[in-house]
């Protein structure tokens, strides 16, 4: 009989697994490396913020325009509510459902069972959810869900400083601890001076993009007016039926509707019309945007609430549109907006002037930390290679 000597194939599926697995690990650190490029190509920077404004005490001859210009939030990153408002419904979905009453009341019962709230610990209301529901003709789904209120109240006024926990570093902007904080002295020096209050002193962490991409972020502090007036600066106090406050806003709420409107049959005529974006493209200008026609108005109403916008196109900009509420002495409130705009230089200090609102702004390159390098895949060795002896060679045979 005869036989053919085939030579192994152990020796080259181990040669082959080995092989695999150092292409994948190659291909990981190519992946991370790019990836840690990309965030060292990013130029971050790190922006300190005072804001500041004379105390009512110290009258001014410039007369300003009492109108309240709406500043929006549609499109707007905000850093603060998050510190003020932190989102707590997974801890009352945690908490169990409050059992009803009705049949403790019951006159039925014994007057010690009807008490039944005397053996429980004075904290007990607070370990369950007691949200007054809707009746059921009033719900369309077949198992509605619970609705939970999930929105905490917002103080009557905010800290002076705003700063955050953890000095770890995150991929989007996000707020800096108070170890980062550099202009502390100066700050403390401002709250001094009799005549000066101090309402906002924040740093926060970005990449800046172009003045297209960049994204504004919302900024608000002092003291919480929304018990006292709306946005529009009308005492909530007042009768509803006032005719001046009441026909501004419907003037105002359905111009916004006009508009919105408008800019929906616009953007229907050009897709009807020439069925092509570049038609809009050449006519955006001409368009108002859907989103700046929408309210997306505030909920609060706050002494100091408004936009800070930064974006690198060769140099650094700012722009800023604030809204400062003020008390008057017959106790309405002046709205006064302060809009200003200015190219700044990374590491000098800036100061925005205006006759009721101060903002002193350095802007800081920040280094972010360098990811950790992982570990190089070590290429697996096999001490079984060749450990089936190939057999004799074809042209050796044996009878």
């Amino acid at each position: 009989m005869k036989l053919i000597a085939v030579p192994t194939l152990f020796p080259v599926i181990k040669r082959m697994s080995a092989l695999s697995k150092a292409l994948i690990g190659a291909l990981l650190l190519t992946v991370s490396g790019t990836t840690a490029a990309n965030t060292a190509a990013e130029r971050w920077f790190e922006i300190e913020l005072i804001v500041f404004s004379p105390a009512r005490s110290v009258e001014l001859k410039e007369q300003f325009d009492n109108e309240v210009k709406p500043i929006r939030l549609s499109n707007s990153f905000d850093l603060v509510t998050a510190k003020y408002q932190p989102d707590i419904k997974p801890l009352l979905n945690a908490l169990t459902q409050c059992e009803g009453t009705e049949a403790a009341q019951s006159p039925l019962l014994p007057a010690a069972l009807r008490n039944w709230q005397q053996w429980q610990p004075a904290f007990y209301p607070l370990l369950c959810q007691s949200e007054t529901q809707p009746p059921a003709w009033q719900r369309t789904a077949l198992f509605p869900e619970q609705l939970l209120n999930t929105q905490l109240p917002m103080p009557d006024s905010l800290p002076v400083m705003l700063a955050g926990k953890s000095d770890l570093h995150q991929p989007g902007p996000y707020l800096a601890p108070k170890s980062a904080f550099g202009l502390t002295e100066l700050a403390t020096k401002i709250s001094r001076q009799p005549n000066q209050n101090l309402l906002l002193h924040t740093v926060w962490r970005q990449a800046p993009v172009t003045e297209k991409r960049a994204i504004p972020s919302r900024w608000f502090g002092g003291s919480n007016f929304s018990e006292l007036v709306d946005y529009w600066g009308r005492d909530r106090n007042q009768d509803a039926t006032d005719d001046a406050a009441a026909a501004a806003e419907a003037l105002f709420q359905n111009e916004q509707q006009d508009d919105l409107f408008s800019a929906i049959d616009s953007l229907l005529d050009q897709l009807n019309a020439a069925g092509k974006l570049e038609a809009l493209q050449r006519h955006d200008q001409q368009l108002p945007q859907i989103s700046d026609s929408l309210s997306n108005l505030p909920d609060d109403i706050w002494q100091l609430d408004g936009l800070f916008k930064l974006h690198l196109d060769h140099y650094l900009f700012i722009n800023t549109d604030f809204n400062l509420r003020r008390s008057n002495p017959d106790g309405s409130i002046q709205s006064i907006n302060v809009k200003q705009s200015r190219r700044v230089i990374s590491g000098e200090l800036h100061y925005l002037d205006h006759p009721y609102l101060g903002m002193i702004i350095q802007i800081r390159r920040f280094q972010p930390p360098e990811p950790e390098a992982e570990p190089e895949a070590e290429p697996e060795t096999s001490s079984t290679t060749n450990a089936v002896a190939p057999l004799s060679a074809p042209g050796n045979t044996q009878q």
